[in-house]
Order: C-alpha cells, then structure tokens, then sequence
C-alpha cells in the first residue's frame, strides 16, 4: 500500500519533534548535555523581551534572565516584521502540542472553529495576559510569565517559580481547549502570539513608542504603564477590526487565481482555519507562515509565498537561520546583570576600570546587588557592572585613591576552617603554605576544602590574601607525597554530593612557585584554627567599662552548635541587662563564652535561668518573633562558670 506524504510538512514535523525531543533530554537526560541544570527559558524569545524591557527601565538584568533570551526576543522581533510569526508554528513547544491534540479532536469529530462575535471577544484576553505578564515582570525584575506558562511548569516539574494553581489551569486549557476548540490558546491566550500580532501592527508600535520615547526626552516623567496600554489596547482594536496586517510581514504567502481550481485544500490544510482560498494574498494576523497550504496545493506554483516559487522552503530556512544566530550571539554577547554608576559623567570620564572573572559568589541579581553595596563603601569605587554568566565584575575606580591590588584585596575574605577532627595524641601539626591561582572566592575556598577532604587527611584550611592567594593547609603528619599534594590541588574538576544529587564543578587552581613546609605545635595549630563569635547589643556602648560584668561559661560540648549561637543570643538579649556574648580561647586553649552584663539591672542567676531555659525565644531578621526548643546543654559547664569584673 501506497504511504500517502502529500501535503505533510516533513521538515517543519521534523523540526517539531527536534524541539520535543531536546525538551525531554534536558528534563530527563541533562548529563547528556553537559550543561548541569538546565534553563528552559534560556532561549525564549517572549522571555527575552520581557528582560530587555526590565533591563532598559531598571539598568539591571534579574538572574532569571540572560543575553541569550534578549538576543533571541530581538530576532523574533526582527523575524515578524520579515517571515511572520516562525516561532510559533516551528518552534513553540504549546503551539506543537496544540496542533497535535487539535488533530486528535479532529479525528474525533469534536473540534470546531469559533468564529464570531464569540471570537472576536475572546481575543482580548491574551492582550490582557501579555499586559499583566509585561506590568509584573517590570515591576519585580523576574519574569511573570514562569508562574503560569504550561511549558515552563512541565518542563522543570513545577518548580519553585510556578504557581501550582495558574499551571494547572494553563495547562487543562491548553490541552482540552485544544482538543475541543481550534487552538484555543494560541489564539485566544497566548501573550506571546499578542506580542507578536502588535509587532506585525508595526508601524503603531513603533508610534507608540517613540511618543514615550520622546516624552521621556522632554522631561515627561510617565510610567510605562500607559504606553503598554497602549500597545495592548490599539494591538486588540487592530486585530478586532480586520485581523489584517497591511505591510508586515514582508513575506507573504501569495494565490495565482487564474491556475487556482478552487479545490479548498489550502483552507483545509491550514492549522489556523484561515480561508486562503478565498484571497489572493494571505494577510490574516493568525497567519504564521508555516508553509502546509503550500505543500498541499495540487497544482503547481498556484500557491507560492510572494510570487516567488523558489521562496517554498523560505520558512524552514529562515527559522534555521534565525535561531542559529540567535544561539551565537547570545555566547559571544553579555548584557551585565547589574551597571550602576553612583558619580557623573565628569568623574567616570577619568576612572580606571578594574576587571575580574571567576568570582562565583557573583552568581545572581540578589547577589550582584550585595556584591555593588559592599563596593559602594569603598572610598574610591565609582561603579561597577556584574556579568553572572562568567561570574565578573567590572569596577570603576578613582585611580587617585584605589589600585588594582587594593581593590582585589576587598574582593577577597581571608577563611579559616577545620576540615577534620585532630586526633588525640597529636601535639605536632604539619603545614604546607602555598600560593593559588585562580583562587577568588568564598566557593573557591569550599571547593577546595571539600577535595582536600575527599582526597587527603588535611584537618584544616586557612586562606589569606596576597597576590596570588596564600593558602595554608594542616596535616596531622608528615607530607610523604608532595608532586602527588600538588597534583591534588590542581585537579581539573571536583565531584561532591548534594541535596539534588552529585555535582561536578570545573576547578582551575594552579600553585604558583614553591610551597613552604613546616611544624606547628598543637595550640598553635589550634588559635590559628579559631574564629571568634561576637555580638553586642541592647546598648551595649551606652554603659562605661566599670559597670559591665563579665560571667564567663566553658563552652564544652556546645561548641559544635558554633552554628546555632545566634539563638541563644538572641534569646538573652530579651534581658535588658544582659548587653554582650563572644567566645575566646582560655589559657588552657577550651572555648569559653564570655556573657557580659549589668549588675544593677539583671543578676547571675536570671543568666543561668536563661541559658537552661527549656526553649528559646528568639526574634527573627523579618521583625517576627518565634520560639524553638533549647538545643543547647549548660547543665554541666555551670559548675565551672566564673564572674569577673
């Protein structure tokens, strides 16, 4: 039997179920891309204008978003105005999904077109959806769009961005809507498929924001919320009135009446249930360019996109084509998450410019913005411009005041931490200090003290700052194997579990001249080891040193909750007279609590009834207060609490 192929879009199903597939390895198989956690919106177009329309009003690019979503939301832009809307009938993951549960209801015999009244009501809505989407991501700087989009919500498992409700109800209206009603969300909800209607109404667009534009240059402080309205509103109105696009698209798909024998396939054929039978050229906005009325037609070269026969392959070449670029230029091209600048164009003409990559602490736009107002205390820095794709920064400095070493050295936070237990018996420790390359960051410290962990018997790690880095590293013996320690230290990935599974960091640690070994004694090893906890509070610096009382507490075996020390300060701090908490070392180099107080307004025993206390009243960062259960046990280092003055 004779397979029957005529009018079956081979290249644009092909290209579909490209798509289909990349999804499901990405969600299912994401090792075999080696790209770790996938991004499933890192090449959405509608995405992408979003965060271009965030980044131009906030000067900031939320980590949520990427160059490689505003590339590809301008080459869709760019796309419309030329070939239609490619991306929706080649690429769109809900767009294939509803043209194939559509086929399902057709065979079914329970799919129809609404026309109408009825249809012209319902386009409204995803003006209305792509107004809000627009208004909620420029307000929050992270896109809207994942808390409701059926794609997103499937594709990542409903992840912490989704709302459960608005997935769901996306998703039951994607999917019977589709089955029931001629793609009912691409055509009626869609905010995507609205933008793209407004970009084909191109020359009201670019009207409507120009005027903006031009409100702004003459000191007409107006929210962009009028000319999205705007734009949603005169989009709506356009389509309503002929769902006609005059001049864009450029290309067109185009009927010879005098060869056409009025069969009706073409209409047939069309997923959009267009009549282009009925019409010389195509001009309805519903129209996206797919190319399956060409591919049906029976007689040759009646049907063509803009008179031209050799244009029948336009679509897939131009979608091909468009795509790839997007992919490239949005590799080679980075938009900084964050450019702030806090001096005028006078001082920033002469300000030295200070670059550095590989800082993985600059990994969002939360952390970029912790990242600007700790330099913003820096006297000296005039701005900077964070790049979270490659973890850099960018900062502008008074070259009068700063040099690139100083600024490095505020970049950087000296680190100590035991890495294991040192074992009784051992009064000598074992150093090696060694000078890193590539080492920058409080990640880098913990990457390389997890691999020390794994591959060595190190019992402690201290970094300081020197150019390059100085890292000392303790052992708890002699280093038998130093090419082998170096080896270690330089390997080129580490692999450590965590709550989502295993996960592979590239490393790129290099030491730099000779490493120095040498002893130290155990209490020396020990105070190098130490990193003091303070806090003062309730007015502490209001009372003179003669009238603070000191009641010191061995710490014992509550040292290892070194964590959880802030509970239980701020559960003391609910005494008025109690005004201070740190840790020392005594002289027999144990941990002790110093709790400092006033004598006149609490005594000795509301302190020991503090700490024994069954359960912990504590406030929270948020203003909230709350209680937890006293984790930790005094009952025994009471007896050796001392008072001093």
């Amino acid at each position: 039997m004779k397979l029957k192929t005529k009018g079956i879009n081979w290249l644009r199903l092909t290209l579909q179920w490209g798509v289909i597939l990349l999804i499901l390895i990405l969600a299912f198989l994401p090792d075999l891309t080696k790209i770790g956690t996938p991004d499933f919106e890192a090449y959405c177009p509608f995405g992408g204008l979003q965060a271009l329309g965030s980044y131009l009003l906030n000067q900031a690019l939320s980590c949520t978003m990427t160059s490689t979503q505003i590339v590809m939301g301008i080459i869709l832009f760019v796309g419309v105005l030329i070939f239609s809307k490619l991306f929706c009938s080649f690429i769109c993951p809900v767009g294939t999904v509803s043209e194939w549960l559509g086929k399902l209801g057709n065979k079914l015999k329970i799919r129809f077109t609404i026309t109408g009244i009825a249809d012209k009501a319902l386009r409204s809505l995803k003006y209305i959806l792509l107004f809000f989407t627009v208004y909620y991501t420029l307000q929050s700087n992270e896109l809207f769009c994942k808390k409701y989009d059926p794609y997103y919500a499937v594709a990542t498992g409903f992840s912490i961005d989704v709302v459960i409700l608005y997935a769901i109800i996306a998703l039951v209206l994607v999917i019977f809507g589709s089955i029931f009603i001629r793609l009912f969300w691409c055509k009626y909800l869609c905010p995507l498929g609205a933008l793209s209607n407004i970009f084909k109404f191109s020359i009201f667009f670019v009207a409507t924001l120009a005027i903006y534009l031009i409100l702004l240059k003459f000191g007409v402080r107006i929210s962009y919320v009028y000319p999205l309205a705007v734009a949603c509103t005169g989009g709506y109105i356009i389509e309503l009135l002929g769902q006609k696009s005059r001049f864009f698209p450029l290309a067109k798909i185009t009927r010879n009446t005098s060869s056409c024998t009025d069969c009706q396939l073409c209409t047939k054929q069309c997923p959009q249930g267009i009549d282009v039978a009925g019409v010389e050229t195509v001009k309805d906005v519903d129209c996206n360019l797919c190319g399956d009325c060409l591919l049906v037609c029976s007689v040759k070269n009646t049907l063509t996109i803009n008179k031209r026969k050799e244009f029948k392959w336009l679509p897939i070449f131009a979608i091909v084509v468009l795509v790839t670029l997007g992919i490239i230029m949005g590799n080679v091209w980075e938009i900084p998450t964050i450019d702030l600048k806090w001096y005028g164009s006078e001082e920033m003409a002469d300000a030295g410019v200070f670059t550095q990559s590989g800082l993985k602490n600059v990994k969002c736009y939360g952390s970029s913005m912790a990242f600007a107002n700790k330099m913003k205390q820096l006297d000296g820095v005039y701005g900077v411009a964070t790049y979270v794709k490659r973890h850099g920064v960018k900062i502008y400095y008074d070259k009068e005041k700063l040099n690139e070493e100083k600024i490095q050295e505020q970049l950087f936070t000296p680190q100590k931490k035991p890495i294991k237990t040192l074992a009784k018996g051992i009064e000598t420790v074992y150093c090696v200090s060694l000078k890193l390359e590539n080492f920058f960051d409080s990640f880098d410290f913990s990457y390389l003290s997890i691999l020390l962990q794994q591959k060595t018997n190190a019992v402690g790690i201290i970094s300081e700052f020197d150019c390059p880095v100085i890292v000392k590293i303790y052992f708890p013996e002699e280093i038998k194997d130093k090419d082998e320690l170096r080896s270690i230290i330089e390997s080129a990935t580490l692999t450590y579990n965590t709550t989502n599974g295993p996960t592979t960091v590239d490393l790129k640690f290099k030491v730099s001249g000779n490493p120095k070994y040498y002893t130290v004694s155990k209490g020396e090893y020990i105070e190098n080891m130490f990193t003091a906890f303070e806090k003062s509070f309730n007015h502490k610096n209001d009372y003179t040193n003669d009238v603070i009382k000191t009641y010191y507490l061995p710490l014992g075996k509550n040292r290892a909750l070194r964590n959880k020390f802030s509970y239980i300060v701020s559960h003391l701090s609910n005494n008025n007279g109690i005004v201070g908490f740190r840790t020392k070392l005594d002289d027999n180099l144990k941990e002790v609590a110093e709790i400092s107080y006033i004598d006149s307004i609490t005594n000795i025993t509301n302190i020991t009834n503090a700490l024994l206390s069954d359960s912990l009243n504590v406030s929270y960062s948020n203003g909230k207060k709350g209680k937890v259960g006293n984790m930790f046990d005094f009952s025994e280092e009471l007896k050796d609490s001392i008072i001093g003055k």
